[in-house]
């Protein structure tokens, strides 16, 4: 990790606060920092939130009404992405930015492959990513970045990451002859972080992790009134952000960066592995290919015994994309991995006769997917544009809690301000008889015995 010491960190002032970045998404070193317009004094203990996203939604621009929240009550925001993606870079640019589908994603992966197949590096030659684009593909410049930059990985990890997604795509657009814009969609979603999976999860964290205390740090320099050590660090993480934020003491004793300790964690519909919420048959052709993303999973079951936090698991009871079964279920469970023993699990309840019906889905903290087609969303989460009762009466309130002291991660059952929705600390059993599986199993023997008999009989 190479840091830029040098220049003071340029910041603009929007929306009431100040907002620094560094890096850039496609070099896989983007970090944006949100603070209040007013720097606070030497003697005021900062309270930081380290913002951790989900799978691919990599821009601020998904979680930002939460991010400008928490901004105004005086909060700092560290958002990292800690995935190499496509994604624009500039604050504006972002906000009225819309994904358009004249990119040919399949045709760019089958040139990328055949590209880094048959490239040959030179002596301490490094393969750069950047070989791969045409000019005109290459919209956005070399970024500077005060918070430092990665090493690429190596032209073998790329070669593994190409070949795999161009059969993966490949299946996809067969997919898309029958659900068009959902496998167009999914297309490219996944293309827009098709480099990061050349990196294994937990050197996104720890590129994380590098990002934020690299940001405190130039921030500090920059403003003499603040002191380094001044401050406690809270992490939030959504769906795969999630399980990296549960993830965090753990890499935070290894990597020994004890300054990021968290005082506590609230995470929303976290993924208990990051091979969760992707498509099985995706994580199939990735294994087959050794891309690295597959071959050293991040699981809280590996995690969870570093965990000795507060944490507050906040998820929706109808979240399609990672069931809620999968944290209560089993013995032991995922949530009894975590050792903590202030720790509480709390689930969301959709309510259909809500005009419009509110459905606590796997996005329940995101606040806006316009930068995609619904079509995309509806499959993958949920669709939002903008803050829901979700995020009002459920995600928003319960960090609130935590943030000002009120309440402990796992105390706050009897304080979120519901209305419209309704939580509960048990998920309901909303599965059917039909949904087990040695019932289905049995349904299975039970039919092909009766065809049996009748073919007997025949």
């Amino acid at each position: 990790m190479n840091q830029n010491s040098g220049p003071k960190w340029d910041y603009i002032v929007k929306d009431g606060c100040r907002i620094y970045q560094s890096g850039s998404h496609i070099d896989g070193n983007f970090i944006r920092v949100y603070t209040p317009e007013d720097i606070p004094s030497k003697k005021e203990k900062i309270k930081a939130i380290i913002y951790l996203h989900g799978f691919a939604l990599c821009m601020p621009k998904f979680y930002q009404d939460h991010i400008l929240s928490l901004v105004k009550q005086g909060y700092f925001v560290f958002f990292p992405d800690f995935q190499r993606s496509d994604y624009p870079d500039d604050v504006e640019t972002e906000k009225i930015c819309k994904e358009t589908y004249d990119k040919n994603d399949f045709g760019f992966w089958l040139t990328a492959s055949t590209k880094v197949v048959t490239t040959t590096l030179k002596p301490k030659q490094t393969f750069e990513r950047r070989m791969v684009y045409r000019d005109d593909q290459l919209s956005k410049k070399e970024q500077d970045s005060v918070c430092g930059s990665f090493e690429e990985p190596s032209l073998s990890r790329y070669r593994q990451v190409s070949i795999a997604l161009v059969v993966l795509l490949g299946l996809l657009n067969l997919i898309a002859w029958f659900r068009k814009n959902y496998g167009k969609n999914l297309i490219r979603l996944i293309s827009t972080v098709g480099w990061s999976l050349a990196e294994k999860p937990p050197e996104w964290i720890k590129h994380a992790m590098i990002l934020t205390e690299n940001a405190w740090r130039q921030i500090c320099l920059d403003n003499p009134t603040l002191a380094s050590d001044n401050i406690e660090f809270y992490v939030f993480g959504h769906s795969l952000g999630g399980l990296l934020a549960l993830s965090w003491p753990y890499y935070v004793q290894e990597e020994g960066k004890h300054l990021l300790a968290p005082k506590q964690i609230l995470v929303a519909d976290p993924a208990p592995s990051t091979e969760m919420g992707i498509p099985w048959f995706g994580i199939l052709i990735l294994k087959l290919f050794r891309s690295p993303f597959a071959r050293e999973p991040i699981t809280i079951s590996k995690t969870g015994p570093k965990l000795n936090v507060p944490v507050g698991i906040l998820h929706g009871a109808d979240d399609k994309l990672v069931k809620p079964q999968t944290w209560v279920e089993g013995k032991p469970s995922n949530f009894h991995q975590i050792a903590s023993t202030d720790k509480a699990i709390y689930f969301s309840l959709s309510n259909q006769k809500n005009d419009p019906p509110l459905i606590a889905f796997h996005n329940q903290a995101v606040t806006d997917t316009t930068y995609f087609d619904d079509d995309l969303f509806n499959n993958f989460g949920g669709v939002k544009d903008g803050p829901n009762a979700y995020n009002g009466e459920f995600i928003w309130p319960g960090f609130d809690f935590v943030l000002s002291g009120q309440a402990s991660a796992n105390q706050l059952l009897t304080r979120f301000p519901v209305h419209k929705i309704q939580v509960t600390d048990t998920l309901p059993d909303n599965s059917s008889l039909f949904s087990q599986p040695f019932i289905r199993v049995a349904i299975a023997l039970i039919a092909l015995g009766f065809g049996y008999w009748l073919m007997r009989g025949v």
